[in-house]
């Protein structure tokens, strides 16, 4: 499917799939999926920790979720970047949908995630991808309201779950007024996209084994850096941390830490 506005990527890339599945169910049949195939899948998709089988798990939890995924598939997007942090609710109905920008705090949205980590803490032990997936679903969704997050928001927030489930006390890493926009914009389903045909299975698939392997990965290396101390370093320093050459070049791969010059490092800026 192709948006015929760029008013789309102020939505983040669930909030666009969901919005293509849902105007593919109003021009096409769904196909019926009985209660033990539902079963089924869901189970298929929750035997993985991926975050790629957890989106797809996700979406079966939308309304006809499952009956949409088979009929269209599992892994509809709409490719770009998103425009920048917007707060907001949505009114959608089988012709259109309306996204409105609302004003909102850092204290008022992150206070439910610091409510949900400290209980995890609280309860002495836990399993690193279950307590993620409930702060990401944190992070995107207070009801009534959704949260476009871009990347290095993300990416500073994960962190920050790490860090304070270590040690109980990390600040969160934003604060004040959001600046999120009060615009809004509607879409219609009739003028404002376009049916274009679907990526095939094979690709889906092979995307999906990239994208598991490069997660399992980037988790490995986020639960290594959760143990560094300090924010300078030498590489002796490192080493001295039992930290290897390759641990060091991971976290500076994937943005945790960067090099100053020969030798030298320091954590990335939250």
């Amino acid at each position: 499917m192709k948006f015929l506005t760029n008013d789309i990527f102020r939505l983040g890339g669930s909030q666009r799939a969901k919005l293509q599945y849902h105007i593919l169910s109003q021009r096409f049949p769904l196909a019926a999926v009985s209660a033990s195939d539902k079963q089924e899948l869901e189970a298929f998709a929750a035997s993985s920790a991926t975050e790629t089988a957890q989106r797809w798990l996700n979406r079966m939890m939308w309304p006809q979720g499952h009956e949409k995924m088979v009929s269209f598939g599992a892994a509809l997007e709409v490719p770009g970047n998103t425009r920048g942090l917007w707060c907001y609710y949505a009114k959608v109905d089988e012709h259109r949908a309306t996204y409105t920008g609302v004003p909102m705090s850092w204290e008022t949205w992150a206070a439910p995630l610091l409510d949900y980590l400290t209980a995890w803490r609280a309860a002495r032990r836990w399993d690193m991808v279950e307590v993620m997936q409930g702060a990401m679903l944190r992070l995107y969704y207070h009801a009534p309201y959704y949260l476009t997050v871009p990347k290095a928001v993300r990416v500073a927030v994960v962190k920050w779950v790490y860090q304070f489930l270590k040690d109980g006390a990390a600040p969160f890493p934003f604060a004040g007024d959001m600046g999120s926009e009060e615009y809004s914009f509607t879409i219609d389903f009739e003028r404002d996209m376009e049916i274009v045909p679907n990526r095939s299975i094979k690709n889906d698939m092979a995307a999906y084994n990239r994208q598991a392997n490069a997660e399992k990965g980037r988790r490995r290396v986020e639960k290594r850096f959760a143990d560094l101390q300090g924010d300078k370093w030498t590489t002796a320093e490192l080493t001295g941390q039992g930290f290897t050459k390759r641990n060091i070049s991971a976290f500076v791969e994937n943005g945790l830490i960067k090099r100053l010059c020969k030798g030298h490092y320091m954590r990335v800026s939250k």
